[in-house]
């Protein structure tokens, strides 16, 4: 484990047992990981310069999306009974993180941070809460836990996700999930998935919300030499894929809920003292 700095930033870097897999987090960047590799493949893709400026949200890593996912409409949205200002997909990944935990266990490594509710949240989210995001990684698998915990005497209302950005030759790239419906919302219209064949990256953009996602792992080839699973609890019952045609990732992303979700008070309502726990993993696929 080793902890530097760069352009003014903290990043620490966590190694696996064998030192062939490792990750880099931001803690004061949102708690993004901005750099994965899983025995000896780089896996995340990441445009270093809105990593470094504060006034863009960072293109690449590991976003994590609370307290919703998505889009806001007007960039306003309603909590106990009043508006606030909300920017797509919330403002974890805007916030400054602590280091909170190291994890060395027999087979993995890791770290635990924390984002507690504070006058930055509060802009934004009326309640008190604690969100804590736990990172391991061994050789072939890197893991996320969310655990949310409600320290508001009223319900805590959220739905989050995450963003990660999946390096890749598009030429080679496969997709495979268990899904039966798809809405496409470039074009705003739900997609026959029933001739649905493979994502055409000639489009200027694809953004495909896949909606009550089955299966608790989607299968995908990044390039011949990186296939992986993402293995998720079955809570982020939504995939979105995102791409754009002039860059080389492909976002996968566990998602909760949906674009707009909020409309539809498609909420998961934590009571008061609760804790909630959901995780993720990307994992080499070797077969």
């Amino acid at each position: 484990m080793e902890s530097f700095a760069e352009n003014g930033f903290e990043f620490i870097k966590v190694y696996s047992k064998t030192k062939n897999s490792y990750f880099t987090v931001a803690p004061e960047r949102g708690a993004i990981v901005v750099l994965l590799n899983l025995s000896g493949k780089d896996i995340l893709y990441l445009n270093r310069d809105t990593l470094f400026d504060r006034t863009k949200n960072v293109r690449g890593g590991i976003p994590i999306l609370f307290p919703v996912c998505g889009r806001v409409l007007d960039g306003r949205i309603t909590f106990k009974g009043q508006e606030y200002p909300m920017k797509n997909h919330g403002f974890a990944r805007d916030a400054a993180w602590e280091v909170v935990g190291y994890i060395d266990e027999l087979f993995q490594n890791g770290v635990v941070l924390r984002l507690s509710s504070n006058s930055f949240t509060k802009t934004f989210y009326p309640y008190d809460f604690e969100l804590f995001i736990k990172y391991t990684i061994n050789d072939e698998i890197f893991g996320v836990e969310m655990l949310v915990k409600n320290n508001d005497s009223e319900a805590l209302p959220f739905y989050a996700g995450f963003h990660p950005y999946f390096l890749c030759n598009k030429d080679e790239f496969t997709l495979k999930l268990d899904c039966e419906k798809c809405f496409d919302d470039v074009e705003k219209r739900f997609v026959d998935l029933e001739n649905f064949k493979e994502l055409d990256f000639s489009r200027p953009e694809i953004n495909l919300d896949f909606f009550d996602v089955g299966s608790d792992s989607i299968e995908f080839t990044l390039d011949r030499d990186k296939k992986l699973l993402l293995v998720k609890d079955r809570i982020f019952k939504n995939i979105v894929v995102w791409a754009l045609k002039d860059y080389n990732f492909v976002c996968i992303e566990p998602w909760m809920g949906e674009h707009e979700g909020y409309l539809q008070n498609k909420y998961y309502y934590l009571k008061p003292d609760d804790t909630f726990k959901a995780s993720f993993a990307i994992v080499l696929n070797e077969k």
